[in-house]
């Protein structure tokens, strides 16, 4: 396949490398997927992993509160701190926007029942943005922020690194099930190539002599997902609008 880059882009932002049109291989969250980029890519495939509160191409998010903390429950969290990695995740944001919605209904009733107040219901005190699934994690940890919901698959990986940082936070419970972050490729990328680079990947997770590093990365195999499944994440965006919560606060 002609074109291959030698080595990975670290100097683009997020955006910048989805929307470049030479893109040849990337991985997006689902949310941002469906929110702007329906032009620009085309699917690849949806990697699984080999972790916990992931089944199949779909994968949860684990709503963390501090080892110590006395939350047992969502319907506790009213008055305290979130914190999310950026408005843009699903993982981190419309997943936990989601859940949060049926909770802060329940636990403010008067308020969901006048609709000049639709869109300014606070469950929480503050919401503070803290860029990464990882500093989210911290802030928790440090006291910063007492709840913040981490992607099962990044929980997982930071486990096995940092497992003095994920021992001091606990799972309160979990988000519902959306697929995974798939892998990308530009919109002008031909079916020829596209086949390729599928067949590339069941290749490399395939091969025996790099299965130490397939699994410190967590892989275990690719599913190929049309851009149907990804309608779930904008239905819990929907869904929590519907309930009169469009944003997490």
């Amino acid at each position: 396949m002609a074109g291959v880059p030698g080595r990975l882009s670290w100097q683009l932002s997020e955006d910048e490398q989805w929307r470049a049109p030479a893109l040849l291989f990337g991985q997006t969250c689902g949310y941002p997927l469906m929110k702007g980029l329906t032009g620009p890519v085309r699917l690849v495939a949806t990697p699984t992993y080999a972790a916990p509160f992931v089944e199949g191409a779909s994968y949860r998010s684990l709503v963390v509160v501090g080892a110590g903390s006395g939350v047992s429950s969502l319907a506790q969290l009213k008055g305290k701190v979130a914190a999310i990695n950026k408005p843009t995740s699903h993982s981190g944001y419309n997943a936990f926007r989601r859940l949060v919605a049926d909770y802060a209904r329940q636990s403010m009733p008067e308020a969901f029942a006048s609709p000049e107040r639709a869109g300014q219901v606070h469950n929480f005190a503050k919401v503070v943005t803290a860029a990464s699934h990882l500093e989210s994690l911290c802030a928790v940890a440090a006291g910063k922020a007492d709840v913040a919901a981490i992607d099962a698959i990044s929980f997982h990986l930071i486990s096995r690194q940092m497992p003095e940082l994920t021992g001091t936070v606990r799972i309160v419970t979990t988000t519902l099930p959306a697929p995974g972050l798939p892998f990308i490729t530009a919109a002008s990328r031909s079916d020829q190539e596209l086949r390729w680079l599928r067949s590339a990947l069941a290749d490399t997770i395939g091969d025996a002599k790099l299965r130490p590093h397939i699994e410190r990365l967590g892989l275990s195999g690719l599913q190929v997902l049309g851009r149907e499944a990804y309608g779930r994440v904008l239905a819990f965006e929907r869904e929590a609008e519907d309930m009169g919560y469009p944003r997490l606060a």
